[in-house]
């Protein structure tokens, strides 16, 4: 009889990953922005990484994917520390992080692009950033996903109701920004 393990190695391979370039490009690397940056590589780039997220107080959350890191964490792929002087947590590369890739070495691999893009593009963006693209994307998803067809004023007032800590401004910014690189749907 053979026993067959449902491990998602491509998972805890990803956080491996994402911590290592990071750490390349000496960039702080958070809860937070983990959480943004894939939930971006499957929204915008469609890397089945295979999480399901839900718009929660910083933007899109999966509660799986914090079980996943303190999963790597304990297998030493990453390391994962409180900051009291950012109030935050930070997840650098661990011993391990090598073992982990091996078992992921296809997925990798083969979504070395889109990685490598998402990186780029908003690897640089402290969190703050990352939430609001994060939350507009997935509230244009879940717009299309629902039929709802809103005006560009409708949509960013939306945003507004969601994160009012953000002004109109940043948001209709970060509206056009997103649109002009094609990442969500284009509104009148």
């Amino acid at each position: 009889m053979t026993i067959s393990l449902n491990i998602p190695w491509h998972q805890y391979a990803l956080i491996v990953v994402l911590a290592e370039k990071m750490q390349e490009k000496k960039r702080w690397f958070g809860k937070t922005a983990l959480q943004k940056l894939i939930y971006l590589l499957e929204a915008i780039y469609k890397v089945p990484c295979g999480y399901e997220f839900s718009l929660y107080i910083h933007g899109p959350f999966c509660a799986d994917l914090m079980g996943d890191l303190d999963y790597v964490n304990a297998l030493r792929g990453v390391e994962v520390q409180y900051d009291p002087l950012s109030n935050g947590y930070k997840i650098t590369p661990g011993e391990a992080g090598d073992t982990i890739k091996v078992r992921a070495k296809d997925f990798l691999l083969k979504y070395r692009k889109e990685i490598d893009s998402i990186m780029e593009e908003f690897g640089p963006m402290r969190a703050r950033d990352l939430e609001l693209r994060s939350t507009i994307v997935y509230v244009d998803r879940d717009n299309s996903a629902s039929g709802r067809e809103l005006t560009k004023r409708d949509f960013i007032e939306e945003i507004k109701e969601i994160k009012p800590h953000f002004t109109e401004a940043e948001i209709e910014q970060v509206f056009n920004e997103l649109c002009e690189k094609g990442y969500i749907k284009q509104r009148v």
